[in-house]
């Protein structure tokens, strides 16, 4: 998996872009995945709902994770991982970290090159070797 973090900012210092906005920009590559939601902290009137899902460790589709995330004003921390239909790992992995940035890490170059189009502020993700 290759990955790169956004951290596009406000002029005040904030973060600039939310999930919402990452996953509007992939939706057509993501229509059939199934996503698991952990280590989630956010803020927004579907927050609940969505801890609900987290603590569950439920896989919901691309489609609910849309129409959640479009009601969260903010994401501090949460790791999300979109599978594909009975596969066991994930494709695309979205990490809200410290409401600071996102890492978006996928097997799909064409996924990291819309990002890097429709963002300012990208930076590469080191590759973790495995042994």
């Amino acid at each position: 998996m290759r990955g790169i973090t956004i951290s596009d900012s406000t002029p005040d210092g904030f973060l600039a872009v939310n999930l919402i906005d990452i996953l509007e920009i992939i939706a057509p590559a993501i229509s059939t995945t199934q996503w698991q939601i952990t280590n989630l902290e956010c803020l927004g009137t579907t927050a609940e709902k969505l801890y609900q899902i987290a603590d569950n460790r439920q896989l919901i589709s691309s489609k609910l994770l849309l129409k959640l995330v479009a009601e969260i004003t903010q994401v501090i921390d949460g790791k999300f991982q979109g599978y594909l239909l009975n596969e066991n790992q994930p494709w695309l992995i979205i990490t809200a970290v410290d409401s600071s940035a996102y890492d978006v890490e996928t097997v799909d170059e064409n996924i990291l090159n819309q990002i890097r189009q429709q963002f300012q502020q990208i930076s590469e993700l080191p590759i973790l070797l495995t042994v």
